[in-house]
């Protein structure tokens, strides 16, 4: 699906495909072109008005897998990623987002809905002034609510986090490593994405690339630090993350030790009792109780005697 907008005398105005050439005829037009899944057959429809670098192509139909930027001459290659962890999902999904910019307009291409795509789709009827300013002022709109999109997952893996510390402590269990195991793969992936894309968005917030504006340059700053700031989080929620392993392994030790001391302590307590059992148990002529009519409820009474002591004893040294 290929959807063409542009904004004239302030003037936000739809038009089909076909009109592209006739609509970047008037100088003063700004436009926009969001293709969803539309393959290089969509690029085949632009190419009458707009011809781009067979590379900028591939890199647009098949996924890049890292964010970037490449400059084409008179327009520039970004590619972004957009991120979504909604709980009961084991991984966070990734949608990559590529951005053909220029001065005079701005093309995007993804595949499936994009909550970055979506809001400017939304917000640009009310807006339009978003893409008279230039098509960067565009670009720096949704790099803003992508960014703006990764705090929520943020404060999800805070959370997760400071609940996988209780349950350490608690009760740490195969299910408690499994969690602490999908977190960090998650962040991860996460990580894998934010440190480039940062990267991407410092490039176009500096001097080299004439599609981005002077004046749009500071807001694009703004949204570099605040992925400045989701990096450094990420960084710090690892090095938890590898503690919680540690105190998950500490705490299943203590409790392997607590089993062995308690199972130790019961097989030293039965011990001098079987002993008592096997003195019995021998069939000696001039056995002291043999023919005694309570010699059996003594020997019971010693059993029981003896394994009280030494769990009194025990006590008293704190081995129990």
């Amino acid at each position: 699906m290929i959807q063409c907008v542009a904004v004239r005398a302030g003037k936000l105005q739809p038009f089909a495909v076909d009109a592209l050439a006739s609509v970047l005829a008037d100088p003063e037009a700004r436009v926009w072109i969001d293709m969803d899944d539309a393959g290089s057959e969509g690029f085949d429809a632009l190419a009458p008005a707009l011809h781009f670098h067979p590379l900028a192509i591939e890199d647009c139909v098949h996924d890049v897998n890292h964010p970037k930027v490449d400059s084409f001459g008179d327009y520039i290659y970004i590619a972004v990623h957009s991120a979504r962890w909604d709980d009961g999902d084991p991984q966070p999904v990734l949608r990559e987002l590529d951005m053909l910019l220029s001065q005079r307009y701005l093309i995007t291409y993804h595949e499936g809905a994009t909550r970055s795509v979506t809001e400017a789709h939304r917000t640009l009827p009310i807006r339009p002034e978003l893409l008279a300013k230039g098509p960067d002022a565009l670009v720096y709109f949704m790099l803003d609510v992508m960014v703006d999109n990764y705090l929520p997952i943020i404060d999800s893996i805070q959370e997760h986090i400071d609940g996988l510390e209780e349950r350490c402590f608690r009760d740490p269990g195969q299910r408690v490593l499994a969690e602490i195991l999908r977190l960090k793969r998650g962040m991860a992936a996460l990580r894998r994405i934010v440190g480039p894309q940062r990267d991407v968005i410092l490039s176009l917030s500096r001097t080299e690339f004439a599609a981005i504006r002077p004046e749009t340059r500071p807001y694009l700053r703004d949204v570099h630090d605040r992925m400045v700031r989701t990096g450094d989080l990420l960084d710090s929620f690892r090095d938890e993350l590898a503690g919680l392993l540690d105190i998950y392994a500490t705490q299943v030790s203590n409790r392997l030790n607590e089993v062995m001391r308690v199972l130790t302590a019961f097989s030293v307590i039965i011990l001098p009792v079987t002993l008592v059992t096997s003195l019995y148990g021998m069939n000696f002529q001039f056995m002291p109780e043999l023919h005694w009519r309570y010699g059996y409820a003594w020997a019971l009474l010693l059993m029981a005697a003896v394994g009280f002591g030494m769990y009194v004893w025990m006590r008293q040294r704190r081995w129990l």
